[in-house]
């Protein structure tokens, strides 16, 4: 409790003798002395004030004129770092859309390749899953679908599975691509 005591009276403004107060208080008392008395000045012409009235519109119009001009710069150079900003922004996009639409299609056709392979040796069911991963990255692809209905064919006609989803997919492709002649060839694998 002491030491407080001590050190908050060490805080404290300590006034010497011999010393003259710097601050605030000092210098409050000084203008009291001015605020008692009046200012002494010459009085000044009607032609002086509209002189001085003159030099500080004058001054006020260039301090207009400068902000002004400040002011358009720094809304154009605002402009043409946002365009340029949503520009980059627009081309990272489609450069990005460019790319994941490349790995897409590389996969697809991976898929589509790997299936064919499968259909060829006579495995169905692989043949059947690759183009359905397939028909997963673009699902209203006239050629997984049709790959897909030929798949389900073989495996309807050598192993008795799958005909009702073939059937499906077929009869979808029937109301989308009315113009293929070579659907109506693939009813026979399902009869």
């Amino acid at each position: 409790m002491i030491t407080i005591l001590r050190n908050n009276k060490s805080l404290l403004r300590r006034k010497s003798l011999f010393r003259r107060e710097s601050g605030f208080r000092r210098l409050r008392n000084e203008y009291r002395k001015y605020d008692e008395g009046r200012i002494e000045s010459k009085p000044i012409s009607q032609k002086e004030l509209s002189e001085i009235r003159e030099k500080i519109v004058k001054q006020n119009r260039r301090t207009n004129f400068r902000s002004s001009v400040l002011a358009i710069f720094l809304f154009a150079l605002t402009i043409g770092f946002t365009i340029k900003l949503y520009n980059n922004l627009k081309r990272y996009q489609l450069e990005a859309e460019a790319t994941i639409m490349k790995g897409k299609t590389e996969k697809y056709l991976f898929y589509i390749e790997d299936g064919d392979k499968w259909l060829e040796k006579g495995h169905f069911n692989n043949a059947i899953f690759q183009y359905l991963l397939a028909k997963e990255i673009y699902p209203s692809e006239y050629n997984v679908n049709y790959r897909l209905v030929i798949a389900y064919g073989g495996k309807c006609k050598y192993e008795q599975s799958g005909c009702t989803e073939g059937h499906r997919i077929l009869k979808n492709l029937k109301a989308q691509f009315p113009e293929k002649s070579e659907l109506y060839n693939l009813s026979n694998y399902f009869d």
